[in-house]
């Protein structure tokens, strides 16, 4: 049987195959009209318990590590705007100097955090709309490989990020996850 290297979530949850220990979920919103485009790393390990909230979100109860990954085309009016401080659809928790910043050849900007926040009690993660989505990446030898390959594919297909950028901002964003999100001594 080959091994699982991501599924949808909801899908996961709903055939009882979220790992409860060291796993990683990455959410997507996109606005189809204009690119923007956000997404979300968590990392969690040692879940007390998962449950949904209604049709619209699943609640861990675990610790947890997010990192926040934003997509700003290069015609989004309000660019000088603190991140935290934009409407709630396009906000992530940051300011701009918690973020590294690529810059692809369209001028679209990809904004990443530098380092993940901290949830040490519970997360949730909502049901995906339209074109978003929310995987869970499973713990084997191909992990990192394969979060790239999915944020490569991603950031070009929905986002609308050339090729060579999008494996280059992928592999940023997943050396972060993989230095600061892995399952090492924080997660014991």
């Amino acid at each position: 049987m080959a091994t699982v290297r991501a599924m949808d979530l909801f899908e996961a949850y709903t055939k009882d195959m979220l790992p409860k220990d060291k796993a990683y979920i990455v959410s997507s919103f996109i606005n189809p009209n204009t690119g923007y485009s956000k997404y979300e790393v968590i990392s969690y390990s040692a879940v007390k318990a998962i449950y949904p909230e209604g049709l619209e979100s699943l609640t861990f109860q675990s610790q947890g590590k997010k990192l926040h990954i934003l997509v700003e085309p290069s015609s989004y009016a309000k660019k000088p705007i603190e991140p935290y401080l934009r409407d709630k659809e396009e906000q992530i928790p940051l300011r701009f100097s918690e973020l590294a910043v690529h810059i692809a050849k369209t001028q679209t900007k990809i904004y990443f955090a530098k380092k993940p926040i901290e949830s040490l009690s519970s997360f949730s993660v909502a049901r995906p709309i339209g074109r978003n989505l929310a995987f869970v990446f499973y713990e084997n030898a191909e992990l990192y490989d394969t979060m790239i390959k999915f944020f490569e594919q991603s950031l070009s297909k929905d986002a609308a990020i050339p090729v060579a950028d999008a494996k280059k901002a992928g592999t940023e964003i997943v050396k972060i996850v993989e230095d600061r999100m892995a399952f090492r001594g924080d997660y014991n």
